[in-house]
């Protein structure tokens, strides 16, 4: 356990992101644009036959637009389902669909192989990215890992806040930590002391939260 989190600790989780977001576009662009080229007869046969299927649907439902008007909505609404029930599922519309090329079928699988590899290697990376903060703010790493797995970018935006709200962060080296007057990475002021009533107050404070005393005059 602690070699994987060694290796996530080390890990420059951003830098991964932005390549794995560059990769997906690039073969959503790359791949989809291929795809679309080399099965643009296909999709136009598929096209033609949805729009030829839904023109014979609405030539059938004009045919019974008298017996509409004459009979009562319910009793109508039966007999048409009877009439109709399963006189589209005999015919295969799709059956003259021309059979894509190997290469078509070829690209189109890699697309979405490569997709799929792709989106799960974010998806464990923002899982990562969590990890580390996480550790870093000391919170638990651990349960921010299973957070992202399971909510990815939602879990982000509730670490973020939650961090916000009960970290402190260094104003000299940016670490995320629990309230302390000082930084535990470099030392820096993170936190000041009212001297009137002893209040730990964040260092970008202007007054104190407790007495109202004006911080700056401490420095």
């Amino acid at each position: 356990m602690s070699k994987i989190h060694e290796r996530i600790m080390r890990m420059n989780t951003g830098k991964h992101l932005k390549q794995i977001i560059i990769a997906v576009l690039c073969v959503l662009l790359i791949g989809g644009g291929l795809s679309a080229v080399m099965l643009r007869t296909q999709i136009g046969e598929v096209v033609t036959t949805v729009q030829k299927w839904d023109d014979e649907e609405g030539d059938k439902s004009e045919k019974h637009k008298d017996t509409r008007e004459e009979q009562d909505g319910e009793k109508f609404n039966s007999q048409f389902e009877n009439d109709y029930e399963g006189e589209f599922d005999d015919i295969d519309y799709f059956a003259h669909i021309t059979e894509p090329s190997p290469a078509a079928k070829v690209v189109v699988g890699l697309t979405g192989l490569l997709g799929t590899l792709l989106t799960i290697a974010y998806w464990i990376l923002v899982a990562a990215w969590l990890y580390q903060r996480a550790i870093q703010a000391d919170m638990n790493g651990l349960l921010w890992f299973l957070l992202g797995i399971g909510g990815n970018l939602g879990a982000v935006v509730v670490f973020l806040v939650i961090r916000g709200i009960f970290r402190e962060k260094c104003p000299s080296c940016g670490k995320w930590q629990k309230e302390s007057i000082f930084c535990r990475r470099c030392g820096a002021a993170v936190s000041q002391v009212c001297s009137d009533c002893g209040q730990t107050c964040r260092n970008t404070d202007k007054f104190c939260g407790s007495c109202g005393r004006k911080l700056k005059d401490e420095k």
